[in-house]
C-alpha cells in the first residue's frame, strides 16, 4: 500500500512538473512572437516590470517597464542595424523553474564587419503567475569573438582614407550608438568592403 501511494505521489509530481514545462515554454513561446512583431502584447505575457541582467545576475538590473518603451541610443542603432535575435534550441529547466535558450543574434554592422553572430544563453525566470519576470543574457565568451577582434584592419583603412569620419565614429576604440551614426558607419565600412574587393 505504502508503495503504491508513492508511486501515485511520484507520478502527480512528474505530470505536475510536466504541465509546468508545457505552459512556461508556451508562455514564452507568446512572449517570442510578440517581441518579433515589435508588438506590445508582450505584456500579456510578463509583469509589469522586467528585470534584465547582463552576463550575471548581479547589481541593479535594467528594468523594463509596461507602457514605457524603449527609446534609448542603442535601440535607434539596432532598428538601424535590422537587428535580430533567434533561439536555435529552448528548454525548461526544472531545477531553475525557468526556460532557457540558446540565442543567435545578427545585425548589418556585424555583417559589414565580417563578424559571425553573436550567441548567448539566456534565462527567463517566471513569477506564480507564469508571467516572465526576470531575464539574464549571457554572453559567451568560448564561442564569441568581440567587435574589437575584427576593427583594427577597418581602422588602419579608414584613418588614410576618412580619418575624420572614424575618429568621431570610433572615439577611443568604441561605438558610439545612435541613428545617424549606425548610417554613417554603414557607408563607410561599405566603401571598406568595396576597397577590400579591388
Amino acid at each position: 500500500m505504502r508503495f503504491l501511494f508513492l508511486s501515485i505521489t511520484i507520478a502527480t509530481i512528474l505530470v505536475s512538473c510536466n504541465n509546468q514545462a508545457d505552459k512556461r515554454l508556451d508562455v514564452f513561446s507568446n512572449y517570442y512572437d510578440a517581441i518579433q512583431k515589435r508588438s506590445d502584447d508582450k505584456w500579456n505575457f510578463a509583469t509589469d516590470t522586467v528585470k534584465l541582467w547582463f552576463d550575471q545576475k548581479e547589481g541593479d538590473p535594467v528594468l523594463q517597464i509596461k507602457g514605457q518603451g524603449s527609446t534609448g541610443k542603442w535601440k535607434e542603432w539596432d532598428e538601424e542595424m535590422k537587428s535580430t535575435s533567434v533561439y536555435d534550441s529552448l528548454w525548461f529547466d526544472e531545477a531553475d523553474g525557468a526556460v532557457k535558450g540558446f540565442f543567435q543574434e545578427n545585425n548589418e554592422f556585424y555583417r559589414l564587419i565580417g563578424k559571425s553572430p553573436t550567441k548567448t544563453l539566456r534565462t527567463y525566470w517566471f513569477n506564480e503567475n507564469d508571467k516572465i519576470h526576470e531575464i539574464l543574457i549571457y554572453w559567451i565568451p568560448e564561442v564569441n569573438t568581440t567587435t574589437g577582434d575584427h576593427m583594427a584592419p577597418i581602422v588602419e583603412w579608414a584613418m588614410k582614407n576618412d580619418s575624420l569620419e572614424i575618429q568621431e565614429l570610433y572615439p577611443e576604440g568604441r561605438l558610439v550608438p545612435s541613428k545617424e551614426n549606425a548610417i554613417r558607419w554603414k557607408k563607410l565600412l561599405t566603401k571598406y568592403n568595396e576597397a577590400k574587393r579591388h
